[in-house]
């Protein structure tokens, strides 16, 4: 199970715990107080809110031959 601790060096909320329940971790804290010195698994990038909304944007195509 993942939980909101503070980060050590900016101070800012940030993310312990098993690493599979990050995005729900990310939605409790405010905008604005997440912590950007580790990465937040499974949680689009804050200036990329458009793909986040559409989802997967682009397809793949396999021809087997």
């Amino acid at each position: 199970m993942c939980y909101q601790v503070k980060c050590g060096s900016c101070g800012k909320s940030t993310w312990a715990g098993c690493g599979r329940h990050v995005a729900s971790v990310h939605r409790q804290i405010p905008q604005g107080q997440h912590c950007a010195c580790r990465d937040w698994p499974g949680v689009a990038p804050a200036g990329d809110k458009a793909a986040a909304a559409e989802g997967p944007s682009s397809t793949s195509v396999c021809t087997i031959l």
